[in-house]
């Protein structure tokens, strides 16, 4: 029995009926927020909604059955499938609150099934998790840079701007809007220490930047390189 489940869900059919009606859920989903839309065709897009909720529910429930064991439950793509259907049901539960409402707003795990059925997206993951070392030295870099930026800053700002620059976590903030070169301009400095922990922060970024550029860049060329092969 478990291997008949396991044909169907792999069935090429199947895969491509569920991958198109993940994107439809997406488009809806988007289409859904313009307040036009939803007042002409919201009747069809709880329908739509009930249809999506019940093919999920029913290829949630053919996975549980084809387990090997309970701990399979918790790996990432059970719990998205779970968390893909289960706040639709929590929603028809009378409970009006704040949590709930937050809640319901991940129907767009949905959208993160695509990972189950897109053999691109596949390929990308491999990629990531064949230079996972590369990218935690970089994350690490990062990290560490911000967080050093933020110090050196919260030191040479705060007397000067003790509203703007008010504790490490705000620089933080100011530090990593540098690194990544978006610069708002909400938060700036006006001392001549904090200008150069500030360039020196965005000269930093720019590092750091090809840094990624490069683990990246070489983990994709891996991936289509495996695929050529």
């Amino acid at each position: 029995m478990k291997q008949k489940i396991k044909n169907v869900l792999n069935n090429s059919i199947f895969e491509k009926s569920i991958f198109t009606l993940i994107v439809l859920n997406l488009i809806v989903f988007i289409l859904d927020t313009m307040s036009g839309f939803h007042n002409q065709f919201g009747g069809l897009v709880r329908g739509f909604e009930f249809f999506s909720i019940s093919i999920f529910t029913i290829e949630y429930i053919l996975r549980l059955t084809i387990l090997e064991s309970l701990k399979e439950i918790f790996k990432p793509m059970m719990l998205i499938d779970f968390f893909a259907v289960f706040p639709y049901y929590l929603s028809c539960c009378n409970v009006n609150t704040i949590f709930l409402r937050i809640f319901r707003l991940s129907r767009i795990v949905r959208i993160l099934k695509i990972a189950r059925y897109s053999q691109a997206i596949e390929n990308i993951k491999k990629a990531f998790l064949s230079k996972k070392e590369e990218l935690v030295i970089t994350f690490s870099i990062l990290a560490v840079s911000v967080l050093l930026s933020a110090i050196f800053m919260y030191f040479a700002e705060h007397n000067a701007q003790p509203q703007v620059f008010s504790s490490i976590p705000k620089c933080i903030y100011f530090a990593i809007i540098t690194f990544t070169s978006v610069g708002y301009g909400d938060i700036t400095p006006i001392t001549p220490f904090g200008e150069i922990v500030c360039s020196i922060t965005a000269i930093l970024g720019i590092g750091i930047h090809g840094l990624f550029i490069g683990v990246i860049g070489a983990a994709i060329m891996a991936a289509f390189k495996e695929i050529k092969e």
